[in-house]
């Protein structure tokens, strides 16, 4: 099972041990700064100019409106598209476009309240460069009778809003594991394209995060087809490209 290859820990846990980090991390080191140089193109001598060339393509352009414009805000952006800032301006149109379209998804979240989720979200292995953080999710605990669909979404987005933060997420990027052992048709059932989308979103077309892939295990043929099925409705096209099935083939995960 693949339990083995991971430290299980409760998600309220995982959440207080995040916010911590992000607390204590919020400034770059220069390990870090070297890694930001390679994986995102950010030169430390023009960092200061692409975060106001950014910031005022938001404001001429008035295509979205951000909850921030502080450099802090911006910078998450760049590092996220390799400090390109026409590129970094579309993920802000994006991000800002699927926050309004969504508005329950962070209005009113009550965190502890996400504890409930337990270990669908069962752990997170810090970063390698070529992974980046490995955040682990097992879709076979997710009872759809005890909570929604939506607070799914929502304890992804609380991992990720607190974790980006932190300068070397922002940098490194993540990568997602999610194991479908014990998966059942009531629990597939609540999949939706709407859902798939959501999940899509928050994984990296309306996020600040550099997604490096999204592996998916223990998955039968009839999730796989489901997959395919929404990968036409949904609109994220590169970050499809980043997602892999491996059946139940730990050789092809470990490649």
């Amino acid at each position: 099972m693949i339990t083995t290859l991971y430290t299980i820990c409760s998600a309220s846990q995982m959440f207080r041990n995040i916010a911590f980090r992000a607390e204590l991390d919020r400034h770059i080191t220069p390990e870090c700064e070297d890694q930001a140089r390679i994986l995102c193109g950010e030169v430390p001598a023009e960092r200061n100019n692409k975060i106001e060339e950014l910031r005022k393509m938001i404001l001429e352009r008035g295509e979205c409106n951000p909850p921030r414009l502080d450099d802090v805000f911006l910078l998450r952006f760049l590092r996220a598209r390799q400090c390109i800032p026409a590129r970094a301006h579309r993920l802000m149109v994006r991000y800002c476009t699927f926050r309004e379209q969504n508005p329950h998804l962070w209005r009113d979240v009550y965190w502890y309240g996400l504890a409930r989720l337990g270990n669908v979200y069962e752990g997170v292995l810090y970063d390698r460069p070529d992974v980046g953080r490995l955040i682990i999710g097992r879709l076979g605990l997710y009872d759809p009778d005890k909570f929604s669909p939506d607070e799914l979404i929502r304890g992804c987005l609380l991992l990720l809003e607190v974790g980006i933060m932190q300068p070397k997420l922002q940098v490194l990027g993540g990568t997602a594991l999610v194991d479908c052992e014990g998966t059942t048709l009531k629990q597939m059932r609540q999949l939706t394209p709407s859902l798939v989308t959501q999940a899509m979103s928050v994984m990296g077309y309306a996020f600040p995060l550099r997604q490096i892939g999204v592996h998916i295990v223990n998955c039968s043929g009839l999730i796989e087809k489901l997959f395919f099925l929404f990968k036409r409705l949904a609109p994220a096209d590169d970050l499809w490209k980043r997602v892999y099935f491996h059946g139940c083939d730990y050789t092809s995960l470990h490649r």
